[in-house]
């Protein structure tokens, strides 16, 4: 059965001097599974992808940081199924996973990248999630070679709304039990604040 999972790509930035310094991996899973590594290539992605300069006191970045009523971060939604995975492309960003959650409720396409371009395509009641443009649509000349590469995780469609629904979740975990954490050296009034931005950066609805 297949998973699918919240992650954030390429945290290649300066990691802020007052977190322990982690090391780098290309890709990192959120959710009650993560580790304080992933916490710390978190934020280091977020400030560095949204232009804070880490290079000052946490306080200063922090404040900083609560200013933004939106940001962006390279990631999304991956799909895995047994020696499969499907990573999101290149320009998709894990502020936007609810619009896959919308596309598939929708039965409509939604953009999960490029250069690979993963793609949605509806089947009676099943999800595939193709590894690159099956269709096409983006790519009008694929060699015959990148066409045989071409892979798709069926899901079905029911169970995929169920799985992305809970991202949800996954998210609001990793904050609680990683994220908040790693900025401990915040005040009460300052961790109230970046709960309330987590959530309505990456649209969550606190329970």
């Amino acid at each position: 059965m297949g998973k699918v999972s919240a992650v954030i790509q390429n945290p290649y930035f300066e990691q802020p001097s007052w977190i322990t310094k982690v090391e780098y991996k290309e890709t990192a899973y959120l959710s009650r599974f993560s580790t304080p590594e992933d916490a710390t290539l978190f934020l280091t992605l977020l400030c560095g992808y949204n232009n804070i300069d880490v290079d000052r006191e946490p306080a200063e970045v922090l404040n900083e940081l609560i200013t933004f009523d939106e940001v962006v971060i390279s990631g999304g939604i991956a799909f895995e199924d047994k020696s499969k995975v499907i990573l999101p492309g290149c320009c998709c960003g894990l502020e936007s996973w609810r619009e896959v959650l919308e596309a598939v409720l929708s039965k409509k396409n939604v953009w999960l990248g490029h250069d690979p371009y993963p793609t949605l395509e509806f089947v009676n009641n099943s999800v595939r999630v193709w590894s690159d443009d099956y269709s096409g649509t983006y790519r009008k000349d694929l060699p015959e070679q990148d066409l045989q590469k071409m892979f798709y995780i069926e899901y079905d469609r029911n169970d995929l709304i169920n799985k992305l629904q809970a991202i949800e979740t996954d998210l609001l975990e990793f904050y609680k039990h990683f994220l908040e954490k790693i900025m401990c050296m915040a005040d009460d009034n300052l961790k109230e604040i970046l709960l309330l931005k987590f959530c309505q950066w990456f649209n969550l609805n606190l329970s």
